[in-house]
């Protein structure tokens, strides 16, 4: 690339810190100058000096700098994508799950809140272009659980969106996800729960079935990544709780284990359920957002939230007497598919010619 283009200034908003945050910023800077702002919004008691900084940051770097981006949708994406449109700027939303949808049921979903929903629409409305990491982040047929929306999405929400978009799927690196050992723990399954431990997370990420799978199967191990201050009644002796891990501890867990699951109400394009495959785990997901493209063939889908189900597919993964060529159909699927070499060469190109 040119000097020319080096030099050009985009700053970038995000909300939390994540690999996933790094990795996009690593991309960008390659190309460009980028200053980046991290907007706490979980931080109540300090919103307002929070958006007084964000406005600051803006004055000051908004005159020489030629794209704004926000990690998602919302409160904290508001002002960037104002001032990016009073300023004659262009600005970009990467869309990436929670700013997409909405769940009454668990309170889950920006579209979910009066308030939150404000902010999102006229974020998608009045952004010059949405990035979504998975096409259903723009809208898809939802039946996993009947207590919320059958349609989920950005045009289920805002019908008469005309905001442009483009779909750049998540990428992974093959070379630092990988499986390292030689076999598995035979019938282990892990899941990873984040960083949030309440009642509506628990719900979010389907803890409750995952816990009800632990009490069935007592001859198997199931490890939850990110559980450790759970509280659990009647826990069985078979499900472990672990803390936040990160880094290449984490490939070390995916390694040993056979299964990964991820029963989730809702998704966009999960980064754990990805790396885990690359580190061979074969994949157990519900059927929401973009986790069936990413499993496809490769693993099992629970089609409807329903213990029942679960257990007959949890049988049937048990029950598979090749489950290690499974695995490494799993880890070709995403290292074929979603790497990181495509996100950023989609992400570069995108930017460039907002140019």
């Amino acid at each position: 690339m040119s000097n020319a283009i080096k030099k050009n200034k985009i700053l970038y908003f995000y909300t939390i810190q994540s690999t996933f945050i790094q990795k996009d910023i690593e991309i960008i800077s390659s190309e460009f100058s980028v200053k980046i702002f991290m907007f706490n919004v979980y931080n109540k008691k300090k919103l307002i000096i929070i958006f007084f900084k964000q406005f600051l940051f803006l004055f000051i770097n908004i005159f020489n700098t030629k794209i704004v981006i926000s990690q998602f949708a919302g409160i904290h994406s508001c002002l960037p994508v104002l001032f990016a449109k009073l300023f004659f700027k262009k600005s970009v939303i990467v869309a990436g799950g929670t700013d997409c949808v909405s769940f009454p049921s668990i309170n889950y979903g920006n579209f979910a809140n009066k308030n939150n929903s404000f902010f999102t629409r006229f974020c998608f409305k009045h952004t010059s272009i949405i990035l979504p990491v998975h096409k259903s982040l723009i809208f898809y047929d939802y039946n996993y659980q009947p207590y919320d929306f059958k349609h989920q999405g950005i045009k289920q929400f805002i019908p008469n969106l005309k905001t442009n978009y483009t779909v750049i799927y998540n990428g992974y690196d093959s070379k630092y996800w990988h499986h390292k050992f030689k076999l598995k723990n035979s019938k282990s399954f892990v899941t990873v729960l984040g960083h949030v431990n309440s009642k509506f997370t628990l719900l979010l990420k389907g803890i409750d079935l995952y816990i009800e799978i632990a009490k069935k199967f007592t001859d198997c191990t199931f490890t939850i990544i990110g559980g450790k201050s759970l509280i659990i009644e009647d826990k069985p002796n078979n499900l472990f709780l672990e803390p936040t891990i990160w880094g290449e501890k984490m490939v070390d867990v995916f390694s040993s284990h056979q299964f990964y699951v991820q029963l989730s109400i809702s998704e966009g394009f999960p980064n754990a359920l990805s790396e885990a495959m690359l580190c061979e785990c074969i994949p157990i997901v519900s059927n929401v957002g973009g986790m069936p493209d990413i499993v496809e063939d490769c693993g099992y889908i629970l089609k409807q939230k329903n213990i029942n189900d679960v257990y007959k597919l949890v049988t049937l993964a048990l029950n598979n007497n090749d489950a290690a060529t499974l695995g490494r159909k799993a880890r070709k699927r995403i290292k074929t598919n979603y790497t990181f070499e495509n996100r950023k060469n989609k992400l570069l190109n995108e930017l460039q010619k907002l140019i």
